[in-house]
């Protein structure tokens, strides 16, 4: 049997992970073996574990090359933050639903990883699960942060407090993206929420 190529590999391993995504995000981790998933992909099961040591192998590889766009659209925002604060904060919310609505590899993803509390077969990732969540907050608190030096909210406003709230108003937002079908997935509904919340924000 001849060697397969580094491309081949990669090819099986990335087909491998976008099918371990598809499977657990639809039926949970612990409704899927490492042989259905290898068996999905055509491959045997020993070749899953040329790729993958074990299952929290697994879900940690899933976990680094998911479609997280929390930070990324933090960092598109942060220049415009500089000039409008609570339009950047907006646009950051909005960009990040967008990538939801249109991207179902990353709906698939915060269904298994953000969706509920961390359920026990991803404790090993709760760490950096947990890391990531406050790192929103921390996000919105930044934006937040630049909008009070520009006077932009309203006086004594507790910024910590309406981070929380605010990150909490995004995760509703994307599960209810999330649970849609893609076909009648929108962002109309975060532009009416977002808009109305920032307007109570402002001075």
């Amino acid at each position: 049997m001849p060697r397969r190529t580094k491309e081949e590999a990669a090819q099986t391993r990335a087909v491998l992970l976008s099918t371990a995504m598809r499977l657990y995000a639809e039926r949970g981790v612990n409704a899927v073996s490492l042989k259905e998933i290898a068996a999905a992909c055509g491959v045997t099961h020993g070749a899953l574990y040329w790729h993958f040591r074990n299952r929290d192998d697994l879900l940690q590889q899933l976990y680094l090359v998911a479609n997280h766009p929390f930070e990324l659209q933090y960092i598109e925002q942060r220049q415009s933050a500089k000039q409008d604060p609570l339009q950047a904060l907006q646009d950051y919310l909005l960009g990040v639903v967008r990538v939801f609505v249109q991207h179902p590899e990353a709906c698939q993803a915060y269904r298994l990883f953000f969706a509920s509390a961390v359920p026990v077969e991803l404790a090993t990732l709760q760490p950096q699960i947990e890391e990531d969540l406050q790192q929103i907050v921390e996000h919105i608190h930044y934006f937040l942060k630049q909008a009070k030096k520009k006077k932009q909210l309203r006086k004594k406003l507790p910024l910590n407090s309406t981070s929380e709230v605010l990150a909490g108003v995004l995760h509703s937002l994307v599960q209810s993206v999330v649970r849609m079908p893609p076909q009648q997935a929108s962002i109309e509904a975060a532009q009416l929420l977002s808009g109305i919340l920032l307007d109570g924000l402002r001075a």
